[in-house]
């Protein structure tokens, strides 16, 4: 999951919203961990309906005193709206992506990372540049037994390859929420043309774009649709004992007219009177058809019991079912450098170098064998430093 405000600090999230505030004209009176804001007359936006607020800096668990009031942290909800109508409201244009972007931070594979060895140096040798789609996609997911969840998703697609860059996205989200390390932008006339895709690949990416974006919360629309079953299992077992209830009910009522019917059946026998054995036959007959009444309707419950239930499962689980929507809020083509990472790794006594397929800000791109004994390379087979050369932990 990279969700676009869960992958930044509190103070690169203080820094955007600031700047991005200060650029809708605002004044920004700061008192702390508070600040008081003041929109001006003729700026309309979603997150606030007055002029003025209070924004709180910090863990979203505070509790607010006032509706005016939002909390700006890592994960609420005001973080999401103004990321979410900065990027609508200016465009993110073309960027690069390359080394300096990424201060030489580089992604070192699983098999470096659990290696006895030490990175003593690296170094990115840039081949050529690819061309990939940044996405920000709304996600909404909705149910009837709970309030309308929404996140906001990071993803980036190659173009070429039509592959999530899983690293990309977080290394754009750090540099747009920090103004002293924007990235670099392109205009359109700048933009490689043999780098830019025509509509039809854009058109094609996007959508893949949302599926990879609903496919990295994946975990969290699974607690939801869990959560959605269980209000379904619990709207069920209502209806199933109210049902039940009802037969139990019907049940009672005939066992009591049984034995009232029983009751009367010996007072025909023992009236003494013919007035008094034509009131109890009276009575007799009236509760014979009472009970043959509430035994005919226990047998239509009990048949629309066991032809309906199945249905009304089936459409109480129908109407819980998640209502899933996504929208892309904001895109960008994206330029970044291919090549490959030359690592230098050493232990104490001598250093020995590797290179593997690298792209910047994304990582390595293509897996890595021995070449020893051509195994792949992985975090359960790492690599090691032979007597003479390199080589993987199986071989070793």
């Amino acid at each position: 999951m990279t969700d676009a405000t869960l992958s930044v600090t509190q103070s690169r999230l203080n820094a955007f919203a600031r700047e991005y505030l200060n650029t809708l004209g605002a004044s920004i009176r700061e008192q702390g961990s508070r600040w008081h804001v003041r929109l001006p007359s003729h700026v309309d936006v979603e997150f606030s309906d007055g002029l003025e607020f209070e924004v709180i800096l910090g863990d979203d668990r505070v509790e607010n005193n006032g509706d005016e009031e939002v909390v700006l942290s890592p994960g609420s909800e005001f973080a999401q709206q103004i990321l979410d109508e900065a990027v609508s409201m200016s465009s993110l244009s073309q960027v690069s992506v390359t080394e300096s972007l990424t201060g030489n931070d580089y992604q070192y594979p699983d098999w470096v990372n659990e290696s006895d060895l030490h990175v003593s140096d690296a170094s990115f040798n840039p081949y050529y540049d690819r061309t990939a789609v940044f996405l920000l996609v709304k996600i909404s997911v909705e149910t009837v037994s709970e309030y309308e969840t929404q996140y906001l998703e990071a993803v980036t697609v190659d173009v070429t390859s039509e592959e999530e860059l899983s690293g990309l996205p977080e290394v754009l989200l750090r540099s747009f929420y920090d103004p002293k390390t924007q990235p670099e932008t392109e205009e359109a006339n700048d933009f490689e043309a043999t780098n830019e895709p025509d509509s039809d690949t854009l058109t094609s990416v996007i959508p893949i774009g949302q599926r990879v974006a609903l496919d990295n919360i994946r975990d969290e629309i699974e607690e939801v649709r869990e959560t959605a079953s269980r209000a379904a299992d619990s709207e069920f077992e209502e209806y199933r004992q109210l049902q039940n209830q009802r037969l139990r009910d019907l049940r009672d009522e005939l066992e009591s007219v049984t034995d009232r019917l029983q009751r009367v059946s010996g007072d025909v026998d023992d009236a003494d009177t013919q007035e008094e054995r034509m009131s109890a036959l009276q009575e007799r007959k009236e509760l014979q058809t009472e009970k043959d009444g509430l035994e005919e309707k226990r047998a239509e419950l009990l048949q629309k019991k066991q032809r309906e239930f199945e249905e009304k499962r089936e459409e109480i689980f129908v109407r819980h079912a998640l209502d899933i929507s996504t929208k892309p809020v904001a895109s960008t083509l994206v330029s970044y450098e291919r090549g490959e990472l030359e690592i230098r790794l050493s232990d104490s006594h001598r250093t020995e170098t590797i290179r593997a397929p690298y792209a910047a800000g994304v990582g390595c791109t293509d897996s890595v064998r021995c070449d020893q004994c051509q195994t792949e390379l992985s975090a359960d087979n790492p690599i090691q430093l032979g007597p003479t050369v390199l080589r993987c932990q199986s071989c070793s």
